[in-house]
């Protein structure tokens, strides 16, 4: 090899060793919605809990998780899920050695279907695999039927699910002595004792409890509870003192304030993304996770040490946590579960198209606007029925089909609002009934086209009895055109949960169909 070959060699070698070095420090991250539609940006891996010697236990801390079993919405590179937490807490007890144990704040849940009553059966099944002794019977909580409630759960570990909810000031039945939800607990964690007890704020009791209306819920004022409780509390002379607030942020602080006794108040109502640092309030720290499960806390505790307690927020991201076999089993339980009683076709998610038209399929739109038709059929939006049951790009190994989660074939079939999670009455149902509603169709973008087809079609066989003028009135009906596909309908899926990295001209470019056969 002549001299300039090897230059060049040794040039290109030295390029991919720059190119690899710079590809391992860094992991892909999703880009802010208005970052003008980059899908990822590049950010150093930040070390996970640097700087931290073994506590004599941690708390894993969490609240506000909305639903979100898995990461933020559906993409990929979002933050959260019980799977990443799963890998987390397996990082911290098995590598590390540490002692552990979990608490929630509450508000696990965005809705009161019966879908959210399994999730909700879902989501306290994994905490109590993860090591969780509390969640607080918070506003979402409360909003599922009292019966509920009352332990009725899958048995974890040989304690009721329903166990796991603490409540010092709610009580369900009027009868105090159900023991759901707990007014506290104590806790030995390693010869850490810890006393933890939960209450709702004025705010969450005026909406699952409002005066005058029987609930089967009864709500005490939160710091009166508490002057019950605590002296129950600190009789146990436990290490650490912790509150679960579920309310509003300022329920929260004045609460702290008015209790010095709490080492830390765990709340609910702050911001979608927190900040970092706690807020002090006298010597209580005032922690926050955030929403939707994007975050856990991680907070320490080092009795020897001034302070006594440290924290990390935990961002759940894609780059430094994985699965964990623990929670692919119970999202393949959970998913049975909704096989089982066929929820999709459940009248509870049953509404009409605002319309009144129905749906008949881009099979029946592609008889008349054949390249059209043909267009669709290579795109994605024609394959995302597919990505339900073979998996997302990235996830396909150990996926766990999705084609009878109502919240998930919102986004992936014809005739629903993904918004609401509701099926049009002549929406897709199952692979069966509705086989040619599958995918995100030309109806979801343009509206029901029965209408439209059968004008048209009378109008070519008897022009007698159907005028121009109704012909060109369903097709006005039907007509999409950029601007209200950006502002009012691509939105509805790809908002910034599912599709952070979502730039309506780009990806306008990729359906756009202009052509008038």
């Amino acid at each position: 090899m002549d001299f300039p070959a090897r230059m060049r060699w040794l040039t290109l070698t030295i390029l991919m060793i720059g190119v690899f070095v710079g590809w391992y420090g860094c992991s892909r991250k999703p880009a802010s919605p208005n970052n003008g539609g980059a899908a990822t940006v590049a950010v150093p891996v930040k070390p996970l809990l640097e700087g931290w010697d073994q506590p004599a236990v941690a708390l894993l801390l969490s609240g506000e998780q909305l639903g979100y079993l898995e990461p933020c919405g559906c993409s990929l590179t979002q933050s959260g899920g019980l799977a990443r937490r799963a890998h987390l807490e397996r990082l911290l007890t098995g590598e590390k050695k540490w002692t552990v144990l979990g608490l929630d704040a509450g508000d696990t849940l965005k809705r009161s279907r019966r879908q959210d009553q399994l999730k909700f059966e879902a989501i306290l099944s994994g905490l109590k695999q993860l090591g969780y002794q509390g969640v607080a019977a918070g506003q979402s909580e409360l909003r599922l039927d009292p019966s509920l409630l009352l332990g009725q759960f899958t048995e974890a570990d040989g304690i009721p699910l329903g166990g796991l909810l603490i409540g010092c000031n709610v009580v369900l039945f009027d009868t105090p002595d159900l023991g759901v939800p707990k007014p506290y607990r104590v806790i030995d964690a390693g010869g850490v004792k810890i006393a933890v007890t939960a209450v709702v704020g004025k705010s969450v009791a005026d909406e699952v409890a409002p005066t005058g209306v029987q609930t089967n819920i009864t709500v005490k004022d939160a710091q009166a509870a508490l002057d019950e409780v605590l002296p129950k509390l600190q009789a146990e002379s436990p290490d650490l003192l912790i509150l679960l607030s579920n309310g509003s942020l300022d329920e929260a602080r004045a609460l702290a304030k008015a209790n010095p006794q709490f080492h830390a108040v765990l709340a609910t109502g702050g911001p979608e993304e927190p900040a970092s640092q706690p807020e002090q309030v006298g010597d209580t720290l005032l922690l926050l996770t955030g929403h939707k499960g994007k975050h856990v806390g991680v907070l320490g505790y080092y009795p020897a040490a001034t302070p006594k307690l440290k924290w990390e927020l935990v961002d759940l991201d894609n780059a430094r946590f994985d699965s964990d076999p623990r929670m692919e089993a119970l999202m393949r339980n959970y998913q049975q579960q909704l096989q089982d009683l066929d929820l999709a076709r459940s009248d509870e998610l049953l509404t009409r198209h605002p319309t009144g038209r129905t749906f008949v399929g881009a099979e029946k739109c592609g008889e008349c606007h054949k390249k059209t038709y043909s267009f669709w059929k290579e795109t994605k939006h024609a394959k995302a029925f597919h990505s339900l049951e073979r998996g997302r790009l990235g996830q396909e190994q150990g996926w766990v089909s999705r084609i009878h989660d109502p919240e998930c074939l919102c986004c992936h079939v014809t005739g629903w609002d993904p918004q609401e999670v509701l099926r049009y009455d002549s929406g897709y149902l199952d692979a069966v009934a509705s086989k040619h509603l599958a995918g995100q169709q030309c109806e979801n973008c343009h509206g029901p086209g029965n209408v439209h087809t059968d004008l048209e079609w009378q109008y070519q066989k008897d022009r007698q009895n159907v005028s121009l003028d109704e012909v060109n009135a369903a097709r006005a009906a039907v007509k999409l055109n950029s601007a209200t596909a950006e502002n009012q309908v691509c939105i509805k899926c790809h908002d910034a949960e599912n599709s952070p990295g979502f730039n309506f001209a780009k990806y306008w470019d990729k359906v756009k169909h202009p052509w008038k056969d």
